[in-house]
């Protein structure tokens, strides 16, 4: 088997465990000799599991017993150490924001050990931080939290600090950058993602974010796991710079238009591609929705966002309505609740696209229609507070610049900054809307949290510029039922 570059750095960790400068002090006597044996051979089976516990994976894999096949899903979890084992004794490094840079699992013993896995492009990861460091505090030395993330240290802290002087205070949750062993460890595909490790150091559980609870938590402590729901993690070995449902006869030319509706497929993650090539060789392009709901394909389609979205339907009201807590990867692959689809075509613009298939949807689901209204709804609107003109461009190339910490607009026109802010402000219960009545092109400068209304509008004072709830008429989407007379 080829020694890849993530193999050779876990074999480089295990090595250090073994050939450590205490293993090579001489003993003095039988009993010294003893246990100095005792304490090499322990340092060797740590370095047996580590090193060669991919390429037992890796075997597996070739040989059928673990297979990462199109449309067979392989639980992630299970391939990597699970509840009730020990996690070896490793050595880690790249440690930010603790009392050394480096450490073992076992100084960690006595205590919780709750690692979690997560990014900076993790929305729901960061989002966690406070509350983990609530926690960390709460429970003081019986817990030990530690992030743990495969980023580079230049990624990584630049990103936190920002974040923390965002937030007006400084979190005190320990930081590995630059990861690989932990992952090999530890293989999963959702972020964030928490493995619940023993003051014993035996593994007791492995789970999402719903879990951290000071509940839980003070549980666990107690040896109680029971109520801990288990993340498992299934991988679909899919190639999003393919079609999802591949035909040969793309490459040879023989396809003109290709759409395909499927089930809920375990594994494979949410979300959608489109216009991107199908083979080098041919001018196809595609749209492909992977798992999406009834509701969610016809917004897509018809671009609209939930909070501008009305359901007149039962059914897909039922759908909307999945209670809090449910587990959502059984519940997707309940029978009807979402789909994958792909449209494969030889050439057409974005609009052309887009409109097969809407009338793909409306040929599979012909129960339901979806039209697009006008119709006064309550709204979080752009407005004016004051006639001087603040927001004028200076003029330059049209450019958007965003981070999860500021907005940068150049040379845009206001819908550019709804459409921008329709992502930042998600999970504000109103849809976004333009009263502002600016027929030109602005320029926009706002270093500020874009997932708070109150910053935004102190960033916003300064254009003479605010966002305000009022009623406003905007053109939504309505999903309902079919009438027998609009189905003939």
């Amino acid at each position: 088997m080829k020694l890849t570059k993530s193999y050779r750095e876990i074999l480089c960790v295990s090595t250090s465990l073994f050939i450590s400068p205490q293993n090579l002090i001489p003993a003095h006597n039988k009993s010294d000799t003893i246990h100095h044996t005792k304490r090499i051979l322990s340092h060797f089976i740590v370095f047996l599991i580590i090193s060669f516990y991919p390429f037992m994976i890796g075997l597996a894999q070739q040989s059928g017993a673990i297979k990462n096949e199109p449309n067979k899903p392989v639980d992630l979890t299970a391939t990597g150490i699970q509840i009730g084992q020990q996690v070896p004794d490793i050595f880690i490094t790249n440690i930010h924001n603790y009392k050394s840079t480096s450490a073992r699992i076992s100084d960690f013993r006595g205590k919780l050990l709750i690692l979690d896995f997560w990014a900076t492009w993790c929305s729901p990861c960061v989002a966690m931080i406070p509350r983990m460091d609530s926690l960390q505090k709460e429970f003081g030395d019986k817990v030990q939290f530690l992030s743990v993330t495969y980023q580079k240290e230049s990624e990584a802290l630049p990103f936190l600090e920002k974040f923390e002087k965002q937030k007006g205070k400084h979190y005190d949750i320990p930081v590995i950058t630059n990861d690989s062993v932990l992952t090999r460890l530890f293989p999963h595909r959702v972020l964030p993602h928490y493995i619940w490790i023993g003051p014993d150091g035996v593994t007791r559980a492995i789970t999402g974010l719903e879990e951290i609870s000071v509940t839980n938590v003070a549980e666990l402590l107690h040896g109680k796991t029971g109520n801990l729901k288990q993340k498992i993690d299934f991988s679909l070995g899919y190639d999003e710079s393919r079609p999802l449902f591949y035909s040969d006869s793309l490459t040879k030319g023989r396809i003109l238009k290709q759409s395909t509706f499927s089930p809920f497929i375990p594994g494979l993650d949410r979300g959608f591609n489109q216009t991107i090539p199908v083979d080098d060789n041919r001018p196809y392009k595609r749209i492909t929705v992977r798992n999406y709901t009834i509701e969610e394909l016809f917004r897509l389609a018809n671009g609209k966002e939930e909070k501008e979205t009305v359901i007149e339907s039962s059914s897909v009201i039922a759908i909307r309505q999945v209670k809090k807590g449910t587990d959502l990867e059984e519940w997707f692959q309940a029978n009807g609740n979402a789909y994958c689809y792909e449209l494969v075509i030889d050439s057409a613009d974005r609009k052309m696209a887009f409109g097969m298939f809407r009338n793909d949807l409306t040929a599979f689901f012909p129960q339901l229609e979806a039209v697009k209204e006008k119709r006064v709804t309550r709204c979080l609107c752009l407005v004016r507070t004051s006639s001087k003109d603040g927001i004028k461009t200076k003029g330059g190339t049209p450019a958007v610049e965003t981070t999860q910490f500021g907005l940068k607009l150049t040379s845009c026109y206001p819908r550019v900054f709804i459409r921008r802010m329709q992502y930042y402000l998600q999970n504000h219960p109103l849809p976004l809307a333009d009263e502002t009545g600016y027929p030109g092109m602005m320029d926009l400068d706002l270093q500020c949290n874009l997932s708070n209304v109150d910053e935004l509008n102190k960033a916003l004072a300064r254009y003479d510029l605010r966002l305000v709830e009022k009623d406003a008429q905007i053109e939504m989407l309505i999903i309902k039922d079919r009438s027998n007379k609009s189905s003939k």
